[in-house]
C-alpha cells in the first residue's frame, strides 16, 4: 500500500536530518503540492505544502534535495524550502521536484481590482449565476441591480490551514437595500422527534489519550503483524458459549494501566457479534431475547453495511466476531444531572497485543479483541442518579455501535493492513467518517438511498424510515444544526476543546464528507475505503483521496448551506443532492448578516469557516461590495463568492 504525508516545504529540512524508517533511501513516485489555487497580492507570501510518498511509503532521507523552480521570476518567486513571494501581476507556475519526479500548481499575482466607476469592472449576474474570487481580486466587486432589482449573498471564506489563526474580515458596501430578516426556508417544515443529545467531548479526550498512551506500543503492534505471534486472549472469547463468564478491563482512563475488572456473562452469540452483559449492570434492564436481537442487528446490518464501506477489520483474538459489552461502567461516565450522555464507545487499546515482541513494549491491560463498551438500562437511576430508559437504549445501540465500529475498522486497518504509526486519523475526518456510517445504515434500514435530496416528506409517517431516522440519521441532524447556529466560529476541519463545538465540528464533517461524495459520484464504497486504507490523516487525506487540495471543496461546501434549495439556476457545486437540510427545521437556523446600508459589518473567521451576508441592490442600481482583513486585501488564503439569490 502506498502512503503520503503532507507537510509544510520547510520542514523538509528538518526531515533530512532523520533517517528513514525502512533504512533505506527510496525513490519518490509522487510529489503533490498545495495549495491549487490562490491568488497573491504584489509583496505577499505564501508557504506551499507538500505530499510525498515513496514505494515504501514513507518520507524519503534525502527531503533536502527537493528542488523549487518558477516559470516566470519576474511575476512569482520561490525559495529553496518552497516559499512562493508575489513580485508583479501575472501568473506564475510554481515546480517542486525530488527525484525525478515533480508537480506543479500555478499562481495568481494581482493588484486590487478597479473602483466600480471604471468601465468593464460591472457583474450582471443572473439568479443563480455566482462569481468566486480569492485574495487580492476580491478587494472590490460591482454588481448590477438589473432592470427589477436583486438580492445576493455573499460568502467569505477562510481556507488556511488547520489550527490557523483567526482573521478578522471586514465586509463594505455602498448602494446596497435590506432584504428580509429571516433566511429563506423550504416546504414541508415537518416535526420529527427529537432524541437525547450524546456527549461527544468524552469521545474526543479518549481519543486524544489513547493516541499519547499507545504511541510507545505501536511498534509491538506493527511487529505483531502476520508473523504467528499469538496474543494471550485476554478475554477467553476464541469458541464462546452462552452464560460463559469472562473478566474484561474497562477502563476507559488509562490505556495500558490501572485496570477496572468487570464480570461479563456471554448473553448472545452471532455469526459476527458475542454480547455480553454485566453482571452487576442496574436492575430493570435488557432481557436476554433483546440482546439476541442487538446481535441479530449486528450480523445483519451493521456488518455488511459498514465493512462494505470501510472494509473488514483485521480479527486480533480469532473468533470472527466483534464484543460488544453492554456494561454499567458506560453508564458511570455520565456525571450526575448532565443532559448529554455517553452512549458507547471503542477503546483502541484494545487492538493492541498483551505481549512484547522482540523487546518492544506492548499494552498488558489490553483485552486483545473487536470491541465496544455500551450503555444499560437504568430505570431508577442507580448510576449517578441519571435516568436511562430501556426504550432508550433499545432505540439508541445500533446506531452507537455502527459509529464505533467505524473508528474500529478505521484503527485496525491502518494498524494491520497498512501497518503506519499514523493509525488514528484527525478527529474531524474519523468522527466524520463515522456519522457517515450512521447515514449509511439510516439508508440501508429505511430503504432509501442517498442523492434523492431526502426531505422529511418521504420519513415522517413511514414507520420504517421514521424508526431509521430516530436510531441513525437524529444525531447528524443534531450535530449539523450546532454548525448551522455558528458558522463564523466552526469548520468540518477544526476542532476546539469545547463539547458545543465538537458537535458542530462533527456535524459539518458529516454534511462535507456526503457532499464530497455526491459531487465526486460514482461508487462512494470505493471513496469511503480510500480514507481508511492510507496512511496521511486529516486534509492530508482528504488531498490523497481527492488527488486535489479539499478547501476549495470545503469553501464551495459553505456556500452551498445556504443556497441549497432556495436558489434557483445555481451551480451544482453549491447544492447537496443528498439532502434537503432545510425542510428538517421548521425555522431554518442558520447565522446569516445583512447589509442595511452603507458601512461596514465585521466578520471574525476561523480556518475553514464562513459566514453569510446578505443585500439587495436596487432597480438599475450599482452596488460596491469590498472585503479587506485589517484594513489590507485579503490574504489568498481567504475567498469571497457572491451568488445571486433573487
Amino acid at each position: 500500500m502506498k502512503r503520503l504525508l503532507l507537510i509544510p516545504a520547510a520542514a523538509l529540512l528538518a526531515l533530512a536530518a532523520c533517517e528513514s524508517p525502512t533504512g533505506d533511501d527510496a525513490d519518490v513516485v509522487l510529489v503533490q503540492v498545495m495549495p491549487d489555487e490562490r491568488t497573491l497580492a504584489v509583496g505577499e507570501s505564501l508557504e506551499m505544502e507538500v505530499t510525498l510518498r515513496d514505494e515504501a511509503g514513507e518520507v524519503p532521507a534525502d527531503s533536502l534535495d527537493m528542488v523549487w523552480s518558477t516559470s516566470n521570476g519576474a511575476v512569482a518567486t520561490v525559495s529553496a524550502q518552497g516559499t512562493v513571494t508575489a513580485v508583479a501581476p501575472g501568473q506564475a507556475s510554481i515546480r517542486a521536484e525530488l527525484d525525478g519526479v515533480s508537480d506543479e500548481v500555478v499562481v495568481t499575482v494581482a493588484t486590487p481590482p478597479a473602483a466600480c466607476t471604471a468601465g468593464g469592472t460591472l457583474r450582471s449576474l443572473e439568479v443563480g449565476g455566482s462569481v468566486t474570487l480569492g485574495g487580492v481580486s476580491a478587494a472590490t466587486v460591482c454588481l448590477a441591480g438589473g432592470a427589477a432589482g436583486a438580492e445576493f449573498v455573499a460568502v467569505p471564506f477562510h481556507a488556511g490551514p488547520s489550527r490557523s489563526e483567526f482573521d478578522a474580515v471586514q465586509v463594505g458596501a455602498q448602494g446596497v437595500v435590506p432584504v428580509a430578516a429571516t433566511s429563506p426556508s423550504v416546504a414541508p417544515a415537518l416535526s420529527l422527534p427529537r432524541g437525547r443529545p450524546l456527549n461527544d467531548e468524552f469521545h474526543e479526550r479518549l481519543r486524544e489519550r489513547a493516541v499519547r498512551e499507545l504511541a510507545p506500543f505501536v511498534s509491538a503492534a506493527l511487529a505483531s503483524r502476520g508473523d504467528g505471534l499469538q496474543p494471550s486472549f485476554a478475554l477467553n472469547l476464541r469458541n464462546p458459549t452462552l452464560g460463559q463468564l469472562v473478566q474484561v478491563n474497562v477502563t476507559s482512563a488509562k490505556a495500558c494501566e490501572e485496570p477496572r475488572m468487570r464480570t461479563g456473562r456471554v448473553v448472545a452469540i452471532g455469526s459476527r457479534a458475542v454480547v455480553l452483559a454485566d453482571v452487576g449492570n442496574p436492575s430493570g434492564g435488557l432481557t436476554d431475547p433483546e440482546y439476541a436481537s442487538f446481535a441479530a442487528g449486528f450480523d445483519t446490518l451493521v456488518y455488511p453495511t459498514v465493512t462494505a464501506a470501510f472494509g473488514e477489520p483485521r480479527d486480533v483474538d480469532e473468533n470472527g466476531r466483534v464484543v460488544i459489552f453492554y456494561t454499567r461502567a458506560v453508564n458511570e461516565l455520565t456525571k450526575s444531572g448532565t443532559g448529554a450522555y455517553v452512549g458507547g464507545f471503542f477503546h483502541p487499546r484494545d487492538l493492541f497485543p498483551t505481549r512484547d515482541k522482540d523487546g518492544l513494549s506492548a499494552c498488558e491491560t489490553s483485552n486483545v479483541a473487536e470491541m465496544f463498551y455500551m450503555l444499560v438500562p437504568d430505570p431508577t437511576g442507580e448510576v449517578n442518579g441519571n435516568v436511562f430508559s430501556r426504550e432508550l437504549v433499545l432505540q439508541t445501540s445500533l446506531g452507537t455501535v455502527g459509529h464505533e465500529f467505524q473508528h474500529l475498522i478505521n484503527a485496525s486497518r491502518r494498524l494491520y493492513g497498512i501497518g503506519t504509526t499514523h493509525w488514528n486519523d484527525s478527529t474531524w475526518l474519523n468522527e466524520g467518517l463515522s456519522h457517515i456510517a450512521e447515514e449509511l445504515l439510516f439508508y440501508r434500514a429505511s430503504g432509501l438511498a442517498p442523492r434523492q435530496n431526502l426531505s422529511r416528506l418521504p420519513i415522517q409517517g413511514n414507520a420504517r424510515a421514521e424508526a431509521a431516522f430516530r436510531t441513525y440519521m437524529d444525531q447528524n441532524v443534531r450535530r449539523y444544526e450546532k454548525y448551522l447556529e455558528n458558522p463564523e466560529g466552526q469548520s468540518p476541519y477544526e476542532y476546539d476543546n469545547d463539547d458545543a463545538n465538537d458537535l458542530a465540528t462533527r456535524g459539518a464533517s458529516w454534511s462535507f464528507l456526503r457532499y464530497v461524495a455526491d459531487r465526486r459520484g460514482g461508487d462512494d464504497a470505493a471513496l469511503w475505503r480510500s480514507f481508511v486504507d492510507g496512511s496521511t490523516i486529516g486534509l492530508a487525506n482528504v488531498h490523497r483521496v481527492l488527488g486535489m487540495d479539499p478547501r476549495p471543496w470545503i469553501r464551495d461546501w459553505t456556500v452551498s448551506v445556504f443556497t441549497d434549495d432556495v436558489v434557483t439556476g445555481v451551480d451544482a457545486r453549491f447544492t447537496q443532492p443528498s439532502w434537503r437540510m432545510r425542510s428538517f427545521f421548521g425555522a431554518f437556523p442558520l447565522r446569516t448578516r445583512r447589509l442595511a446600508g452603507p458601512g461596514t459589518t465585521e466578520l471574525t473567521l476561523k480556518s475553514g469557516s464562513g459566514a453569510f451576508v446578505r443585500f439587495g441592490v436596487l432597480p438599475a442600481g450599482v452596488a460596491t461590495i469590498t472585503a479587506r482583513s485589517g484594513g489590507q486585501p485579503l490574504p489568498s488564503d481567504m475567498y469571497l463568492t457572491i451568488v445571486r439569490t433573487r
